[in-house]
């Protein structure tokens, strides 16, 4: 990857001397600051931008290391075959026409593929932007160079885009308005080579790159980038496009329809560690937050200075919405804000500074009233507000900056004014490291996402190793011996059991004389089920019948399964188990990731809470228990109201077997164990269903 990033020579291969051509485009970004040699190549014109140009790939006179194209896409192909030749391997293809144009484009993205790799050479793109690289002033793209001209902010924050003209546009807005320093900005296009792992790996490594943010329509190497995610040290905030087409639309199993695209990809990246982001502001401002503030408290005790009484009543409900704390100033803080305060004024948090401002002047009312609340130890974040604009521009932000590290305390800034201000304001606070924020809701947000933040990198593998053993015996013969696609809830059990998870005892029964013996052995209360070929939701079908306590209702009770199975299905017998609540468990492979373990709260209700999370299989114990108490309702699971609290490794067990199970046998498509039933902390599957791949 360094020779994209870091080329010692790179050639243009469609440069134009046209003005605002893009060919024209790219040849004068790389002149705003590259340092190497540039080689414009165009067979009808000697000369570009005061550049020899040359009429092919072959007649450049030195090495290069990296090659620009952008010829139309069924040219494509040629110049990489150039490329090659001229013992070029690494080419940026901007040019767009590919699989993104349709089944034709996609043939011909697959012919370029096919020729990069014969050649040996590694594709950026197509349809693309291309890279930038701020602090180096490196402008690898064909974006219009007023985008840049009044200069990007130099920070730390590496961005990574799919879409192309979004990552230009995206930062004329981080520019103009946000004032976000950024690192690197790398548009990837179609991925049809480099993608986000490729990318994200050498960002990991990057020591310009103290935040990732990504904005990502697919991941294609799913687990990989789990991976690299889990055992990143850096921030990485993701923005997801494309949740609301996929889904399971036509799901069999509740486990598979409790994926959908979002909730699955959701949970799986926030358990390797990555933010999720609902938009594009929030991922750049959150991931600014993440890299300048670092480790806060999880309360965040919060003193508010402020310029505006109702700003900071705002802020006060926004900070206890998110979980976090307004501080209780102390007494001597107290003491110290009366010096600066007028006398009628008492002094609280909200801190108000406003009446202060007449009798002060603004600026000795800020820096007194900051002197007072950072030496204050039940305070852990100063939030300051400021209107830009309607006073001098304060300047002393570099100090209060320094002030604060010098007491361990965050600082963060909400910032309003005259908008020909407020751009030098926000410059000013992004070259002292503090997030300066235009939405009073953003700032508190941004603080609250940095509360939650924690970086691992020495936890446990979230991807388990593969399990050398395979199956039991057991496991094996009943796979072995598949009774169809869809499994009945009997068959789907002695494959649970097999797997050592704990089952209700139950039999098949083929009469009431049956049923009556089998219910004296089980103990009464019973449950009868109607068990259909490729049927799964038998509740919903009137297949269930619960709480028969007795043998006359036993038998009327056989009777109208009997009758509605019409012949077609057999009868279950089960022990009506006592739970104190239901969970949910099971298996559903993802495209993107591979096969994924699901837990969640279950039962009836299991579709209309949906509080469920995932984890790619299989899973170590340690990333089991991690996953259980991710789900929003895990007070429910410590012991609620005098109940016994899950058995953590019962329940672990039983998820890393369906992990293990997952992994060693890519045929399984999803395992649905529904409802999971806890009495007493032990969880014991009640019902289940096994669905095949279909072939």
């Amino acid at each position: 990857m360094d020779k994209f990033f870091s080329p010692s020579a790179v050639a243009v291969i469609g440069a134009s001397p046209r003005e605002g051509s893009l060919g024209g485009q790219i040849i004068t970004n790389l002149r705003y600051g590259y340092p190497g040699k540039i080689y414009p190549v165009n067979p009808n014109h000697k000369e570009i931008q005061t550049l020899p140009a040359y009429a092919s790939v072959a007649e450049i006179p030195g090495p290069v290391d990296l090659a620009i194209v952008i010829v139309p896409a069924p040219a494509v192909c040629d110049a990489l075959e150039a490329c090659g030749a001229k013992g070029i391997r690494r080419v940026i293809i901007e040019s767009a026409g590919f699989a993104e144009t349709g089944p034709e484009g996609r043939a011909l993205q697959e012919r370029c593929l096919a020729v990069a790799r014969k050649q040996g050479i590694r594709i950026w793109g197509p349809n693309c932007m291309g890279l930038v690289d701020v602090p180096r002033k490196f402008f690898f793209t064909f974006m219009h160079p007023n985008i840049y001209k009044d200069g990007l902010i130099s920070g730390r924050i590496s961005m990574v885009v799919q879409s192309g003209m979004l990552s230009a546009g995206f930062l004329a807005d981080l520019m103009s308005e946000r004032a976000v320093g950024i690192a690197k900005a790398c548009s990837i296009g179609n991925k049809i080579d480099i993608d986000e792992c490729d990318v994200l790996e050498y960002l990991i490594q990057d020591e310009e790159t103290d935040a990732i943010a990504l904005y990502l329509e697919s991941i294609v190497r799913g687990r990989r980038f789990l991976m690299l995610a889990s055992r990143c040290a850096k921030p990485i905030v993701l923005l997801k496009g494309g949740k609301s087409s996929a889904g399971a639309k036509a799901a069999l199993s509740h486990t598979s329809s409790l994926a959908g695209n979002a909730r699955l990809q959701d949970s799986l990246l926030q358990l390797a560690g990555v933010t999720i982001a609902r938009d594009f502001q929030q991922m750049m401002e959150v991931a600014r937050a993440l890299a300048m503030i670092g480790k806060t408290p999880p309360r965040c005790r919060t003193a508010i200075l402020t310029f505006s009484g109702g700003a900071g009543i705002l802020s006060c409900d926004l900070l206890e919405a998110q979980g976090l704390q307004v501080a209780d100033l102390s007494p001597s803080t107290k003491e110290e804000l009366a010096k600066v305060f007028p006398e009628w004024l008492p002094a609280s948090n909200p801190v108000d500074m406003f009446p202060a401002f007449a009798l002060n002047g603004a600026v000795a009312t800020y820096d007194g009233a900051f002197r007072a609340v950072v030496k204050d130890p039940k305070v852990d974040v100063l939030f300051l507000h400021f209107f830009v604009g309607l006073y001098p521009n304060y300047d002393r932000l570099k100090l209060f900056k320094e002030l604060a590290d010098r007491e361990g305390k965050v600082l963060i800034l909400w910032v309003i004014g005259r908008r020909d201000a407020l751009r030098d304001f926000k410059r000013e606070a992004q070259e002292a490291s503090i997030p300066a924020h235009g939405e009073l809701f953003r700032a508190v947000e941004c603080l609250a996402y940095a509360s939650r933040y924690a970086p691992s990198r020495k936890s446990p593998a979230l991807i388990g190793k593969r399990p050398a053993g395979g199956l039991s015996d057991r496991a094996a013969t009943l796979l072995a011996r598949a009774p169809g696609r869809v499994w009945d809830e009997c068959a789907s059990k002695k494959l649970l059991k097999a797997l050592g998870i704990a089952v209700v005892k139950e039999k098949i029964v083929g009469s009431q004389a049956e049923a009556l013996a089998a219910a004296k052995r089980l103990g009464f209360p019973v449950v009868l089920k109607g068990l259909v070929e490729g049927g799964v939701h038998k509740t919903e079908a009137g297949l269930v019948m619960l709480n028969l306590a007795s043998p006359a209702l036993l038998k009327q009770s056989f009777a109208v399964l009997k009758k509605q199975l019409r012949g077609a299905g057999r009868i279950l017998i089960q022990r009506q188990i006592p739970s104190d609540y239901e969970l949910i468990a099971g298996v559903v492979r993802d495209a993107q990731f591979g096969p994924c373990v699901m837990f969640g709260l279950g039962g009836i209700f299991a579709e209309l809470q949906k509080d469920v999370v995932f984890a790619p299989a299989p899973l170590s114990t340690a990333t089991a228990k991690a996953l259980i108490g991710r789900i929003s309702g895990h007070k429910l699971l410590s012991g609620f109201r005098g109940q016994a609290p899950l058995d953590l490794r019962a329940m672990a067990d039983i998820l890393t077997a369906l992990g293990r199970l997952a992994a060693s046998r890519p045929d399984i498509d999803a395992i649905d164990i529904n409802p999971l039933a806890v009495y007493r902390g032990k969880p014991v599957a009640v019902d289940a269903t096994v669905i095949l791949r279909e072939l």
